[in-house]
């Protein structure tokens, strides 16, 4: 019998009408039925302040889900791109996750990425910074292959489902990578 495997995901965007929470929305079809996908929120979360973390501490906010994080076998992240980079927002959660006392909440957890952008290269330079990001924070990144869903308005209907038949395929191998990847993590049963 195969081991469940939990994955918790987190979208870049807090837009209602998001392609990267769509992308993280569909996923669940992608992926074998011994998989849990569960979506982590931070929309709310205050700008990083040290002061303030010095003076009050976690923000309860940050410490449940530096806990989801560490309770689950993986993460996977959808970011968008904005002005060549990675979402300002995406980036402060990141760096409430890496605070507080160590292990922190990304440190060595096995993380995958994909994302979806307008533009014709995808998300393309958003991942690598945040790959840069991750592999200062001694979180694993999933290195092939990367979902970089360029022209993303083409790929999925006006309801937000991803129709495009080349994306999904692509994503339905990226899927079985990651669950290959992400168990190479886990301890023994």
């Amino acid at each position: 019998m195969t081991r469940p495997l939990s994955l918790v995901t987190l979208s870049g965007s807090l837009r209602e009408r998001s392609f990267n929470s769509a992308l993280l929305r569909a996923l669940p079809e992608f992926f074998p039925d011994h998989v849990t996908l569960t979506r982590l929120e931070w929309r709310g979360l205050p700008v990083l302040d040290v002061d303030d973390e010095q003076a009050h501490g976690l923000p309860a906010q940050v410490r449940e889900l530096q806990q989801q994080i560490r309770a689950a076998d993986g993460l996977i992240i959808a970011t968008p791109e904005y002005n060549h980079g990675v979402p300002g927002g995406l980036k402060n959660a990141l760096d409430w996750l890496s605070r507080g006392p160590m292990p922190h909440g990304l440190y060595g957890v096995p993380t995958a990425i994909l994302g979806a952008s307008n533009g014709p290269i995808g998300t393309f330079r958003a991942q690598a910074m945040l790959r840069q990001t991750l592999a200062a924070l001694n979180a694993p990144t999933l290195p092939q292959p990367q979902v970089l869903v360029g022209n993303a308005q083409d790929r999925f209907d006006d309801s937000l489902t991803l129709v495009d038949a080349a994306t999904r395929k692509f994503i339905a191998g990226w899927a079985e990578a990651v669950v290959t990847w992400m168990e190479r993590f886990r301890a023994p049963a």
